[in-house]
């Protein structure tokens, strides 16, 4: 039986008020490396994932950006495949530079005492403590940080215990999950070339690509 709601895919942020885990990016495109993260941390936190494309950030160059109508439906195709995934438009639609603080402080708005668990791959996790008030964003959220394999773990164990060293109360958790060699940039480049992207992205995907031509330039 399913926990969720499948005729409800997208996360009603004004309403909905429980436990909640968020995979944040850009998502141009959307790839099978992003699910395979949703997928490890819910069978950590069985939490819904809630799939949240930004407007822009400040860290990326947005001239490969892909319509943010393109990404938002890539996003919610991904979402119809698990009963577990859910999808948001609340930074899109919030526009301008995305900080990661704004929108857990709204959301902690609607409840405070709500648990949110914040995916992230294991590049992200040097930052963290680098992030816009990263102080208040460490003691509000449970990070959990994607790992592949020992050495990884290693590295990540030792990033931690860095970050603990400034921040006591910071939540860091590690997820482990399967290696899965796939970049959005990656993607973008083979379609350039005239390249396949067969398994790097969902079928679906895939296919909704090739049909708006997107990346072709």
């Amino acid at each position: 039986m399913n926990n969720f709601d499948d005729s409800k895919k997208l996360y009603d942020h004004t309403s909905e008020k429980g436990d909640l885990a968020i995979l944040g990016g850009s998502f141009n495109p959307i790839h099978n490396g992003h699910l395979a993260m949703a997928e490890a941390a819910y069978k950590k936190c069985l939490l819904p994932v809630i799939i949240m494309p930004n407007k822009s950030t400040y860290y990326k160059d947005n001239a490969e950006m892909a319509d943010d109508n393109d990404r938002m439906e890539m996003v919610r195709l991904a979402a119809e495949e698990k009963d577990y995934l859910k999808y948001s438009d609340m930074e899109i639609k919030r526009g301008g530079v995305t900080h990661t603080i704004d929108t857990i402080r709204y959301l902690k708005s609607i409840n405070p005492e709500r648990k949110i668990c914040f995916i992230i791959g294991g590049d992200s996790l040097e930052w963290i403590d680098r992030w816009v008030d990263a102080d208040e964003l460490l003691a509000s959220l449970t990070f959990l940080s994607a790992i592949r394999g020992a050495t990884d773990r290693e590295r990540s164990e030792e990033i931690i215990r860095r970050i603990k060293e400034g921040f006591p109360y910071a939540d860091i958790e590690l997820l482990d999950m399967e290696s899965i060699p796939v970049s959005s940039s990656e993607i973008r480049e083979n379609i350039k070339q005239g390249k396949s992207i067969k398994g790097m992205v969902p079928d679906k995907i895939e296919e909704y690509i090739l049909n708006r031509k997107l990346y072709k330039e």
